[in-house]
């Protein structure tokens, strides 16, 4: 009898590792949200710039009573691709050595860019696209919105993401 007076009561060891490894995933997860948004924010205030790398005098800002708007001058497919070659060098350091090499070449249609890389496969563009995949496509719009300006009835836009070795990773083909 004198047994269970001194009988320790059980702990739930098991309910609390599970709920330590819970707060721990979701810990991680605001973290990866957080850096996830933060990167967002620093590649939509470097967007301008790299707008105005591609498109030669692309967007002047103009005030209207509902807010800022962007005026697209028109450029020629031919002057958006020297455009790009001439800030070759400037388009791969921003891309902080993911990018080895850019080109880009012109049709009476459209451009077609081709990024050479040794560092990045499927996989990581398919993130890149999925976390910065609107910002590519604002940047399409507008040299779209500048070719189509100039007169070019179905501008194309052709982005080829290749590894060193000139195999393509990823297509990207943008039409207005």
């Amino acid at each position: 009898m004198n047994s269970r007076k001194f009988r320790k009561t059980k702990k739930h060891t098991g309910r609390n590792i599970i709920i330590v490894l819970l707060s721990l995933v979701v810990l991680l997860g605001l973290i990866a949200f957080g850096a996830v948004m933060l990167e967002r924010k620093v590649i939509s205030t470097k967007m301008d710039s790299v707008v105005s790398k591609i498109v030669p005098d692309t967007s002047s800002l103009t005030e209207t009573s509902s807010g800022t708007t962007s005026e697209v001058k028109s450029a020629t497919p031919s002057a958006i691709a020297n455009q790009l070659n001439e800030n070759t060098d400037s388009i791969v350091s921003q891309s902080q050595g993911l990018i080895d090499q850019a080109q880009a070449t012109s049709d009476e249609n459209g451009v077609t860019y081709t990024l050479k890389s040794s560092k990045l496969n499927k996989t990581t563009v398919n993130a890149a696209l999925l976390t910065n995949g609107d910002q590519v496509e604002t940047i399409a719009n507008q040299a779209l919105e500048a070719m189509k300006n100039a007169g070019i009835s179905q501008p194309k836009l052709k982005i080829n993401v290749t590894d060193a070795q000139g195999n393509i990773i990823k297509t990207l083909s943008y039409t207005k």
